[in-house]
């Protein structure tokens, strides 16, 4: 009942409030024996402008204890427009993108031992080339079946490409989903993940489950045959620490 208060005073498709942690179980069945992670969402920051728009920057954190690296963490945006209901999910920009590989390389670097000075970081940083965005709509007021814009985010770096795309998106309209942290009446959305890079290309169907106040509830992946390959679904909401 508390979460769907909080839709009923809430429009947008994503949390509003700085500091709430979200904690995802992230599931791998892409190996015979499933394994599970845990995604930590942070909401860093929120700005509301005068027009009703709200901007919201959150990082996402996760564990990776079969890699040198201790964590990997990545960035993401929620945009809402007031006027026309819109949330747009920024799920990488180029910025963030170029920022989250060149920190990728420098900790990987520093796990095997190596030092990378500030100014090979920076000629790093100067070598690789970002375009575009990837980015998910969620308009409230669509019809079933109406179509989601085609994103995609490039990086050029030397002679290397890689692509990221979300295509053939979808609004499925609505449903309520049940996991650990309570009940969300949620638009559903479908979309193609792809990725092409110089190590192969990678497709997967994706189909999420948004709530109001919150943001993403669940989300499956699932390769050409329909087989679940990874699952990410919300089981603990915690409040912002009382200051």
């Amino acid at each position: 009942m508390a979460a769907f208060g909080v839709m009923a005073a809430s429009a947008q498709y994503c949390c509003t409030e700085k500091d709430k942690v979200f904690l995802y179980k992230m599931i791998d069945h892409s190996e015979k024996t499933p394994s599970e992670n845990v995604l930590k969402t942070t909401i860093l920051e929120v700005q509301k402008a005068a027009d009703g728009n709200i901007n919201v920057r959150v990082e996402d954190a996760m564990a990776l204890p079969d890699s040198p690296l201790s964590e990997i963490k990545t960035n993401m945006n929620y945009l809402y427009d007031a006027k026309t209901d819109v949330t747009t999910v920024v799920m990488m920009n180029a910025e963030d993108f170029r920022s989250m590989l060149v920190n990728t390389i420098k900790e990987s670097a520093q796990a095997s031992g190596q030092y990378m000075s500030a100014m090979e970081l920076a000629d790093l940083e100067k070598m690789m080339s970002t375009k575009g965005s990837l980015e998910l709509v969620i308009n409230p007021n669509a019809e079933v079946g109406s179509k989601i814009p085609n994103s995609t985010l490039r990086l050029n770096a030397g002679q290397m490409t890689m692509t990221m795309n979300i295509w053939e998106g979808k609004f499925l309209g609505t449903e309520s989903v049940t996991t650990e942290s309570g009940t969300f009446d949620c638009v559903k959305l479908s979309y193609v993940k792809r990725q092409n890079s110089p190590e192969g290309n990678e497709k997967a169907n994706v189909t999420a489950w948004y709530a109001k106040g919150i943001g993403l509830v669940k989300e499956i992946e699932t390769d050409k045959k329909g087989n679940v390959t990874s699952e990410q679904i919300l089981y603990v909401i915690k409040e912002p620490k009382a200051e």
